[in-house]
């Protein structure tokens, strides 16, 4: 499909950049021939292979982190839902601790008055 075959267009333009050097190599006297082009392409398709599955498991290690990353959405969705409904609680609680303290000093009030 189109995605694997431009992947692999540019990733081979990536490893043939990368082995071009700015200054061309200078042949060594009496040096062996290096490897062939057969070699070569036989160990870019091999660091290509490796590459692709590196990058396979990156992507799965994506996958989780974005499973992990939703779970985390979802517990923090219910515990704000938790909190909003302590604080109303609270605040239920302290509108009528407020009200019961004012009917105390209206009693406190009245009783000082009738002694």
């Amino acid at each position: 499909h189109r995605t694997g075959s431009t992947r692999w267009v540019l990733k081979r333009t990536l490893l043939l950049v990368m082995s071009c050097d700015s200054v061309p190599p200078q042949p060594i006297p009496n040096a062996p021939a290096g490897p062939s082009a057969a070699m070569v392409l036989q160990r870019q398709d091999q660091i290509m292979r490796q590459q692709d599955a590196s990058l396979d498991q990156l992507s799965q290690s994506v996958k989780n982190l974005k499973g992990m990353g939703r779970q985390i959405h979802d517990e923090l969705n219910l515990q704000s839902g938790l909190l909003d409904d302590l604080e109303r609680g609270v605040e239920h609680t302290q509108s009528t601790l407020t009200s019961q303290q004012s009917r105390m000093r209206r009693l406190l009030k009245k009783s000082r008055d009738r002694w």
